[in-house]
């Protein structure tokens, strides 16, 4: 029998995440017996709040667990991100931390610890695909010493993959230096193959994206190499979730980002909440609620083909997805990003109506 997904829908955000868990609790016996638990939050930018998971998010799992383990108090929680924004920006994980209200909640529970990934020099290289030919990223070391891993995404549309959801969450534990290389255009190992990134750096383009979008967008959108890199993501987002592998994804969707994600869009209301120890089938309940089909999404798609996990709607608790669903308004290059599949877009294509 396949796994459970909770959907709730409610007037608090904290609220809503420990109903969400509660409904799926018969599910979670593995984080009963866990000691050190993992909870990784998306916490991209560094000025946009409602590109960020909110601590009262936080909040709610850990409410949630105060009430399920028995001994609670002896379980070490630790909060582990590597912020993009701020590696580009010059600035530190910490700091965004201390400008999005984690270091009160680290005071909150003495049992709770928040780790950063600059402050973490070990990696393991995993080999992955760029425009040009094979590259390598490295994943965190620490991620292998926690019995139990929770993915605490917050929805967003994203400017290469179509969404940003529980499983693309776990990117944020590459290597920071490696977050544009998993999106396929920086190719180091093939320096001579042109892409944007070639002639502006990285955070150039994520400047000009807040201040000129249309043009950003517009070139982007008729560039040969992103119109690769559209395609090349979604293979590296299935080798990276591969390796770290969360075994529980909740996803605050009280509020989320619409348009220009995953840092740059708009604020959305949708006072939901989600949750599965199914990560394909927690994101592919979201993105119905967002007004996607999980088949338009590659890195799900690829993920249930080789039974990773279902998006089917089998095993929905709580809440009905039509009377939660809230139509996120897609990125501006939707169309370009759709066509991911290439030769196999018969099999995949579809419509949001």
């Amino acid at each position: 029998m396949g796994k459970s997904v909770a959907l709730v829908r409610g007037d608090d955000r904290r609220a809503n995440v420990r109903r969400a868990l509660d409904l799926i609790g018969d599910e979670l016996n593995a984080l009963r017996s866990a000691r050190r638990v993992l909870i990784k939050p998306n916490l991209t930018a560094t000025k946009v709040r409602h590109a960020n998971t909110h601590p009262d998010a936080v909040r709610g799992v850990l409410d949630f667990c105060a009430g399920f383990l028995d001994d609670f108090d002896q379980t070490q929680f630790t909060i582990l991100e590597g912020s993009g924004s701020a590696y580009y920006e010059r600035c530190s994980t910490h700091d965004v931390y201390a400008a999005f209200g984690y270091r009160e909640l680290a005071r909150e529970y003495r049992n709770l610890t928040l780790r950063a990934l600059e402050d973490y020099q070990e990696f393991t290289e995993l080999g992955v695909r760029s425009i040009a030919g094979s590259e390598s990223v490295g994943l965190v070391n620490c991620l292998r010493d926690f019995d139990y891993r929770i993915s605490l995404a917050l929805p967003k549309t994203h400017n290469y993959a179509i969404a940003s959801l529980g499983i693309k969450n776990m990117m944020g534990l590459l290597r920071q230096c490696d977050k544009s290389v998993i999106h396929g255009l920086r190719t180091p190992s093939a320096p001579r193959a042109k892409t944007v990134f070639s002639y502006i750096p990285t955070a150039w383009i994520a400047w000009a994206r807040r201040r000129v979008p249309r043009l950003v967008n517009a070139l982007f959108a008729h560039s040969v190499a992103y119109q690769r890199a559209v395609q090349v993501i979604h293979h590296n987002v299935v080798t990276v979730a591969r390796e770290a592998w969360p075994d529980l994804v909740v996803i605050d969707a009280w509020e989320g980002m619409e348009g220009d994600g995953p840092v740059d869009g708009d604020r959305i209301e949708a006072r939901a909440a989600i949750a599965s120890t199914d990560a394909v089938k927690a994101d592919g309940i979201c993105a119905r609620l967002m007004g996607f089909e999980p088949a338009e999404i590659g890195y799900l798609y690829y993920l249930q083909q080789e039974g990773r996990g279902s998006y089917s709607v089998e095993g929905l608790r709580g809440e009905k997805i039509p009377t939660v669903a809230k139509r996120f308004r897609p990125h501006p290059n939707y169309s370009v990003q759709r066509q991911w599949a290439g030769s196999e877009q018969s099999h995949t294509q579809c419509h949001r109506g």
